[in-house]
């Protein structure tokens, strides 16, 4: 079983979150050890990217290419599902597109983000036991 790991893992790794912050640095280090495995999607890159800059984290770049670093697979978008995910109102733009992209791959969703609820493939990061 492959799992889609939404932007949160990683911002919440980076930043020590309280709640979330050793949870989501565990599920890493599986990824890194080959234990779990893992998908994102290229705007995930973004995303953390983004939130990471907005919280004044200096070395983005750094973090970006630690992410790529891991054995991870990026899962190419299509024209298809971005149009697919502007027209999911129930979910945001990006997020829709998340649990698109996460369809296709057959993969299960580890989020922080309960929006991901709606679609019965959450899984929480503290949660998380395979």
């Amino acid at each position: 079983m492959s799992y889609f790991l939404d932007s949160n893992v990683f911002v919440y790794a980076k930043t020590n979150d309280r709640k979330y912050g050793e949870c989501c640095q565990r599920l890493i280090k599986r990824v890194y050890e080959g234990k779990l495995s893992a998908i994102i999607d290229s705007v995930i890159l973004l995303e953390v990217a983004n939130a990471l800059r907005k919280l004044g984290i200096k070395d983005v770049e750094d973090v970006i290419l630690a992410i790529l670093s891991l054995p991870i697979r990026v899962e190419e978008i299509t024209k298809e599902e971005i149009t697919q995910a502007i027209r999911n109102s129930s979910l945001s733009p990006y997020d829709s597109l998340h649990y698109i992209v996460s369809k296709r791959a057959k993969a299960k969703i580890i989020s922080a983000d309960k929006d991901f609820d709606s679609t019965g493939e959450r899984i929480d990061p503290c949660s998380f036991t395979s």
